[in-house]
């Protein structure tokens, strides 16, 4: 007849055993939680817990996990001294906001697909609809700093994106446009900021299919009426693909360019100052 072999034990909800219930190295099962326990002794003596499902969790002896998860979004985190516990992600400043238009509409507020209420610094918002960046004051008005108004509809199966600025530093790196320009137009819109933003550095490249590239770095500032800017560092493969002015248009501080050539694509990262 088979002996069954049974270990201290009890069947009370977090009971855990002492010191004195145990000798050292004998076992214990809580049996409510299916965990058991030992007692060691590397020059005291302690009740350790063992087994797959434990209340708290220490690897090697030096990293201690948390008991209980965090919230969505959160990352895992040391204090340095073996301690991990959960904390917010650090926040980048910059949020996309994307809505799938169902029905002909100008106005742009609230959820966005993903439930994230819109907000943003106005003058430092991008928008873009079906991927193509708008103009504000041309395309759009920011209405207050939860609000999109388009000048015209956009449509059912239009995709919108709002890049906002959430949060204002004294600097703001990654501002990164890319436009294609397909006329010589003087003065088209290449890049357009609230004036309080009051210096921003530029650096442009402009490509043609025949006229090769031309890049060059500006530095924009202004005063909160007028608008002044120094180019410097051209560089070309072949001559000068663009010129340059600036002015200050509804409260916006902007650089404007005029291709020397029709179908010039321009690039440029920006580097803010508030």
């Amino acid at each position: 007849m088979a002996t069954v072999i049974q270990f201290k034990r009890s069947s009370t909800q977090n009971a855990l055993p002492g010191v004195s219930d145990l000798a050292l190295g004998e076992l214990a099962v809580n049996t409510y939680h299916g965990r058991f326990y030992t007692e060691k002794n590397d020059g005291s003596a302690a009740v350790v817990e063992v087994g797959s499902n434990p209340t708290s969790l220490t690897i090697n002896d030096a990293l201690t996990f948390p008991t209980a998860d965090g919230t969505s979004g959160q990352l895992l985190s040391t204090n340095g001294s073996g301690t991990l516990g959960f904390v917010n992600a650090p926040s980048t400043g910059v949020t996309t906001f994307k809505y799938d238009i169902t029905g002909n509409t100008t106005v742009i507020s609230g959820s966005d697909d993903n439930g994230v209420t819109l907000a943003y610094t106005v003058g430092l918002e991008q928008v873009y609809l079906n991927g193509v960046k708008l103009v504000s004051g041309d395309d759009y008005a920011t209405t207050s700093t939860s609000v999109i108004t388009l000048q015209a509809n956009a449509v059912a199966g239009d995709v919108l994106q709002v890049v906002a600025q959430t949060s204002i530093s004294n600097l703001v790196q990654g501002f990164f446009t890319t436009v294609a320009l397909t006329a010589t137009t003087a003065d088209q819109v290449l890049t357009s900021n609230a004036k309080a933003v009051i210096a921003i550095k530029h650096v442009i490249v402009a490509t043609h299919a025949t006229g090769g590239t031309h890049a060059a770095e500006v530095l924009l500032i202004n005063d909160g009426t007028n608008v002044y800017f120094v180019q410097y560092g051209d560089a070309y493969s072949g001559s000068s693909l663009f010129t340059l002015s600036s002015d200050m248009n509804s409260n916006n501080m902007r650089l404007l360019v005029t291709p020397a050539n029709t179908n010039t694509t321009f690039k440029t990262f920006q580097i803010r100052m508030q």
